[in-house]
């Protein structure tokens, strides 16, 4: 995914369709594997899909891929998403070659096209500064990307992002209304903290703490409320997308859809 203020300051000016021709081509990046060997920080985002290949072809759990230094987790606009782990460049980069070439994730299928969400699809963009080979010839975006099946592979890739911008949006929101319940007992003068701790069954508290006190505690207690709510959050879509073991003998996409329908259905209970 492109993660930029202004992609006109990287592209080439053009969107391409799965069937338009861009300059890509490679020559199958012979003796070259200069993006693998970089730190490329957190920008190797792992979708659902892509742990299900990579597990597949290595045979590694999502777990055995964390405790292996191959996978790790950090917190991406706001939540917390699993990516490769490339300080030190990319663990499946074996004699200069990637070694699980065909179960490689969507980002690295991508590489240099990225993705422009828009009105609730995508365009493919040329990304004209991030690879260092030239001259490149002319590939068809599906041949490129080397999808057995484009089309279902692009639904998906709306279905998840759609997801994301959803889970992110729960976490702003709760985060928001943190912020402005601490606001608010920050500004209220003593009378009326006092009339809130009897409407909200803290009178005791009230008269055992006193009003700075109860104040302080009160707006600590509210913030660990909404992290821990946030944590269940992040925990219950790393447990139906990532954790929970798929069923690499049957296809990714229903079972993706299945999950996807309870993970809905858990995080607007929280």
């Amino acid at each position: 995914m492109l993660r930029y203020e202004d992609i006109k300051d990287i592209y080439d000016g053009r969107f391409y369709g799965p069937d338009d021709e861009v300059l890509v081509g490679t020559g199958g990046c012979a003796g070259c594997s200069h993006c693998c060997e970089s730190d490329m920080g957190t920008s190797i985002v792992l979708t659902p899909y892509d742990v299900y290949n990579i597990s597949k072809e290595t045979g590694k759990s999502f777990d055995d891929l964390l405790v292996s230094f191959i996978v790790e987790m950090s917190m991406i606009d706001g939540i917390v998403l699993p990516h490769l782990k490339m300080d030190e460049g990319c663990k499946f980069l074996v004699d200069g070659r990637c070694s699980i070439h065909s179960s490689r994730p969507g980002i690295c299928r991508l590489f240099p096209l990225g993705r422009l969400y828009e009105n609730g699809d995508f365009k493919y963009v040329l990304q004209v500064n991030e690879c260092i080979v030239n001259p490149r010839t002319p590939v068809k975006v599906r041949d490129w990307l080397g999808e057995e099946d484009l089309e279902k592979n692009s639904l998906f890739i709306n279905k998840w992002h759609k997801f994301i911008k959803f889970e992110e949006k729960k976490v702003g929101e709760i985060r928001e209304m943190n912020g402005y319940e601490n606001e608010r007992l920050k500004n209220l003068d003593e009378k009326s903290l006092e009339e809130y701790a009897g409407i909200v069954g803290d009178s005791e508290l009230w008269e055992e703490q006193g009003a700075e006190e109860y104040r302080k505690n009160k707006i600590d207690s509210h913030t660990e409320e909404s992290e821990l709510r946030i944590k269940e959050i992040i925990k219950t879509v790393l447990g139906y997308f990532y954790l929970d073991v798929y069923d690499y003998n049957e296809d990714f996409y229903p079972q993706f859809d299945t999950r996807l329908k309870k993970c809905l259905g858990a995080i607007r209970k929280i």
